[in-house]
């Protein structure tokens, strides 16, 4: 019996590595559909590493679902990533269901379609499923907002960047479970506005001010100190970063909110070491 576990230990050892080192593409069956993801797997792969899933923007190239910092930071760290694909609504444009416009028609639980890729994913690249993390950009970041509203049991924790608290769920939904969050988010952006947009003058829907978004997840943990600081921005940007970490939760969840002075909707990397901010944020909640 011991026999046959090394062997299967060491096939699934082989498998992880065939994939290091490279972005590959996959696919599964998803209902009656079939779904699209690409993968990251570092050079350091060992069975049981963590995972990180990436949720591209709204109608994203698929050039751009792809985060090479993330990549990057990912060697550093021991991460595998996943890049899902998004699903088309009515104006063809791929993304998540977080309660668009355009996305009225689409009737994906987008809940029940990470917890099957997130199985998926796990026992094909022999992943830990215990230790899974999400991150995403702009829709991608309303999804980490409303996912950890809604089903915060998925992730471990929640890394977004421009993305927005919609009214709907902030009224309709009660945070039920501490949960780890970041939010990186540049004041001058014109899509996911930084006041919030109560009158749903962009057309996404009415989203409550980024730092009463990120205080309520903070309020929420039960955290019992504010601190700000400076940090140093990336060489050649001129912008200046503010960080407020609200900490002393009882169960030692902390909340982190970057705020980009002047900065546009984007990753930030042009700013900051998104991938790796990112990536330590994540590595204080693994096993």
């Amino acid at each position: 019996m011991k026999k046959i576990s090394l062997l299967l230990l060491l096939i699934v050892a082989v498998s992880v590595n065939m994939f290091a080192g490279e972005l590959t593409r996959h696919q599964f069956a998803y209902g009656d559909t079939i779904r699209t993801y690409a993968m990251y797997i570092p050079d350091s792969a060992t069975v049981g590493m963590p995972l990180i899933v990436y949720t591209h923007g709204y109608g994203s190239k698929p050039a751009n679902r792809v985060r090479a910092d993330l990549n990057e930071a990912s060697e550093n760290y021991g991460y595998a990533i996943c890049y899902p694909d998004g699903s088309p609504d009515s104006r063809g444009k791929d993304g998540w269901n977080v309660g668009y416009p355009s996305q009225s028609g689409m009737t994906i639980d987008e809940a029940d379609f990470f917890g099957k890729l997130l199985d998926e994913v796990c026992v094909k690249f022999a992943l830990s499923r215990n230790d899974v993390f999400l991150t995403g950009m702009s829709n991608g970041g309303d999804l980490c907002y409303q996912l950890a509203y809604t089903h915060p049991e998925l992730f471990k924790a929640y890394a977004s960047v421009a993305g927005l608290t919609f009214e709907n769920v902030y009224m309709a939904h009660s945070l039920t479970a501490p949960i780890p969050f970041m939010e990186i988010h540049g004041t001058a952006d014109k899509t996911s506005m930084w006041f919030g947009d109560h009158a749903s003058s962009g057309g996404w829907g009415a989203y409550i001010p980024v730092p009463l978004a990120v205080s309520a997840i903070a309020a929420n943990n039960r955290c019992t100190t504010m601190a700000t600081d400076t940090v140093p921005s990336n060489p050649g940007s001129e912008r200046i970063v503010i960080r407020t970490v609200y900490s002393g939760s009882p169960t030692g969840t902390e909340v982190i909110l970057y705020c980009i002075e002047g900065g546009a909707h984007r990753w930030g990397n042009a700013d900051l070491p998104t991938g790796d901010i990112i990536c330590r944020f994540f590595n204080r909640y693994r096993k």
